[in-house]
């Protein structure tokens, strides 16, 4: 388990690469905002929409294409059990060049079972039925700073693994998500 651990760190330092060296790819910072959605009982917050970017780019001469990912929850409890992670290229194409191509998307966190989530964010919940919202949008930057409790109990630890092809074969990258990036 050490060893997986090792790995998974070197590629986070160093941005992850393919074996065949074929796609780099690193986590970047986002500019969109969290999203809460309340639960129609209107006293629970439904889910969390985290965003997330990434940024890649090919390394060799033929044609490469982002296909999709498979995203990895540390805490299963808060999956959708399908589509956790969406990401699109933010020129809607999908083939990738020699420059980092920047993939925005976000991370679909199911709250509304967790008691202790509920409470720690009891102030939104209470903000969003007085102002008569169902869904609010926050600043990662607020969001970070109120609830870094929230995002390193729960939320941190996941992964997942970027499929991308050249018609030929298929590259599996790895990557370890980093919910505080700068």
């Amino acid at each position: 388990m050490k060893f997986v651990t090792s790995i998974m760190a070197v590629f986070l330092l160093a941005g992850c690469t393919c074996s065949e060296n074929v796609v780099t790819v690193k986590q970047t910072r986002s500019d969109s905002p969290v999203i809460l959605r309340l639960k129609k009982d209107k006293a629970t917050i439904f889910s969390i929409s985290y965003p997330l970017t990434l940024e890649a780019k090919k390394n060799v001469r033929r044609e490469v294409y982002y296909a999709e990912n498979s995203y990895l929850f540390r805490n299963v409890s808060l999956s959708s059990g399908t589509a956790g992670c969406y990401l699109t290229a933010q020129d809607n194409l999908i083939n990738l060049d020699g420059n980092y191509k920047r993939l925005d998307g976000s991370i679909l966190y199911l709250t509304y079972m967790n008691d202790s989530i509920q409470e720690m964010l009891s102030e939104e919940i209470d903000r969003m039925v007085s102002e008569k919202k169902d869904t609010v949008h926050i600043q990662l930057k607020e969001f970070r700073k109120k609830h870094g409790k929230l995002i390193e109990n729960y939320l941190m630890g996941d992964s997942m693994i970027l499929h991308f092809n050249d018609h030929k074969k298929w590259y599996d990258i790895p990557l370890k998500v980093d919910l505080l990036v700068e």
